[in-house]
Parts: structure tokens; sequence; C-alpha cells
């Protein structure tokens, strides 16, 4: 699994990935993206992507980088929080080995 993206040279997370992450159904971490966006006054638009369901359908995800993806799962479990820092922590090992 490799859902990780760059977006104009910054490292992000789908909120399918965390989703994956913390076990939590992918609709409802989209509610919880908007829902944080929204109390931070970002526009979601900025951080919105489309990826091929397994119909070949196009889906709405988010692209979050580490601040708003931290933000997002630090209302969620201990456990589900240390899995996502765990994957930020290999995704940015794995950037620092990239030429």
């Amino acid at each position: 699994m490799s859902e990780l993206s760059l977006i104009p040279e910054t490292l992000t997370m789908t909120s399918r990935e965390i989703a994956e992450l913390t076990g939590k159904n992918h609709a409802d971490v989209l509610r919880d993206i908007r829902n944080m966006l929204e109390v931070l006054k970002k526009d979601a638009s900025v951080f919105a992507g489309i990826y091929k369901d397994a119909y070949g359908r196009d889906k709405a995800c988010f692209n979050l980088p580490k601040r708003e993806t931290l933000i997002l799962v630090s209302g969620y479990s201990v456990t589900m929080r240390a899995r996502i820092i765990d994957r930020w922590q290999e995704l940015e090992k794995k950037k620092k080995k990239t030429p």
C-alpha cells in the first residue's frame, strides 16, 4: 500500500490510508476531516483528491499533510494515534532516502 502522495513537494497521507490505519470507516474519516477543516477555517478543496474504487468510479478523498493528519487523529484513541505516528515516521524516513 502506497497511499502517499506529493502535493507540490509536500508529503501527504490520504484519508483512505488514515481509515485503514485507524480501523475507521472511510466515510467517517471524511466527515471528521471536513469538520476539522471547518473548525480550522481551512479550504477543504486544497486537500481534496480523487481515487478510483474497485468499480473504476471516481470517489472523493483527502490528502492531508502531517500537521492536519496529527490534528485529526489527536481526537482518536491512543492506539489509532500510535499507528498514524508510526506511519508518518516511516514515510519521512523513505523520503529522506529518495534523491
